[in-house]
């Protein structure tokens, strides 16, 4: 072979290297367009993905809330009115409370149907009150009443229990009788 032949050959061998490392370079970089537009498609889906179900979890989300919402307005009615009908039960309690104390005081003698009669006044006040106040007003004002007056609630307390275990006694003596 001639320096010119092995010339040409050598450029021929060049000029298809050249057009092969043209032709690589174009495909890698129509795989790269690719990869990289596939990505962005792979992006946008999972972006489209995650703002559908953001949109659906804060839909349940907001659905359960209004639900426990409304359990808890339920809940907070029958409460209320729980609390309502204790309160006026206790209250009607206190009115019996206060109209045997009177009845008792009429038969006993005068200072001890007097103290009886003041316990019978007090017990009716509290039976108003129970009445005509809400149950947190209720409970604030017995707190204070009891941190400003500890010695009374503890004699008012005895009172009452040795008024409750007189009317105990006194129905078990005489079980046909109502009060």
């Amino acid at each position: 072979m001639n320096a010119n032949s092995l010339k040409d050959s050598v450029a021929n061998a060049k000029a298809v290297a050249d057009e092969a490392v043209d032709t690589a370079a174009e495909k890698a970089s129509q795989l790269g367009r690719k990869a990289r537009d596939n990505a962005a498609d792979v992006v946008d889906d999972a972006k489209e993905f995650g703002q559908t179900a953001s949109r659906k979890i804060r839909a349940q989300a907001s659905e359960a809330a209004a639900a426990a919402e409304d359990r808890l307005d339920d809940l907070s009615n029958a409460a209320q009115s729980g609390f309502r009908s204790a309160k006026s039960k206790l209250a009607d309690g206190g009115d019996r409370l206060a109209k045997a104390l009177h009845d008792a005081a009429d038969g006993t003698r005068a200072a001890s149907g007097r103290v009886v009669e003041a316990v019978a006044g007090g017990v009716s006040d509290v039976a108003d009150h129970l009445r005509a106040g809400s149950i947190s007003d209720l409970v604030s004002s017995t707190k204070a009443y009891a941190r400003r007056n500890p010695g009374t609630v503890a004699i008012g307390a005895a009172a009452l229990g040795f008024v409750f275990a007189q009317l105990l006694q006194s129905k078990s003596r005489n079980p046909g009788r109502r009060g």
